[in-house]
């Protein structure tokens, strides 16, 4: 696999898996990737909704592999190298393997429970 094949099956790859999540935990109050945060006052983000939300940074570090198979005419696949399959069976097919690595940050807002009121912060004997 070439370097352009790779980085557009890897941008492909996240932001499926970004669109995926973001389908999947709506109904679970997890926003991924919000659109439109605020930096609150000590530089954390934050997304309002119904009061403030923290958006808190997923940051991956994954080290990829892509098996370029030749000679049965398949095209090089990109994977994530703890779930490379180690296969039994022989060949006759050359396989040849690079390593890469890729980082990268996806902002997300965790779902949120209310406070139970025996922890809301009292002042003066009234509830904030």
């Amino acid at each position: 696999m070439n370097l352009k094949d790779f980085i557009k099956n890897t941008v492909s790859s996240i932001s499926e898996a970004i669109i995926e999540s973001q389908t999947e935990l709506t109904k679970k109050g997890v926003i991924v990737n919000p659109e439109k945060t605020e930096i609150g006052k000590t530089g954390e983000k934050l997304l309002r909704s119904n009061g403030w939300r923290y958006v808190q940074n997923l940051d991956f570090d994954i080290l990829v592999a892509v098996d370029d198979k030749q000679g049965t005419g398949g095209k090089g696949e990109l994977k994530v190298a703890g779930l490379l399959s180690v296969g039994g069976g022989i060949s006759d097919e050359n396989l040849t393997k690079n390593h890469n690595r890729i980082k990268f940050t996806i902002p997300v807002a965790f779902s949120t429970a209310p406070t139970p009121s025996e922890y809301t912060p009292k002042i003066k004997g009234t509830l904030i």
